[in-house]
């Protein structure tokens, strides 16, 4: 087990959901994302934007984490967020995004 899971208190479950984050800009304009849900745990959840330079730490956010369905049922949940961390992706496929 790597230092990183032992300190955690909740464990994380990959999801791949589609989700959608909106938060206002410094200059009071909203901004959407649309991104994937990568995991999620009891104290945060993970996704990567294409810029990062619209996040900071602390910064308010609206989440829709659209669950799998079938075409008649079309479900979601909306949320509030906090950015608790920015930091590059580690994973080589995803070069130039930002967790």
């Amino acid at each position: 087990m790597n230092a990183i899971a032992e300190r955690r208190n909740f464990a994380r479950f990959q999801l791949g959901f589609e989700m959608k984050v909106v938060s206002q800009e410094r200059e009071g304009e909203e901004f959407e994302e649309k991104t994937t849900l990568e995991d999620i745990s009891g104290e945060g959840a993970l996704f990567q934007t294409q810029d990062p330079s619209r996040s900071f730490s602390g910064k308010s956010l609206t989440v829709s984490i659209h669950l799998p369905g079938t075409d008649e049922v079309k479900a979601s949940m909306r949320g509030k967020a906090r950015v608790v961390r920015i930091e590059p992706c580690s994973n080589a496929a995803s070069s130039g995004e930002y967790v």
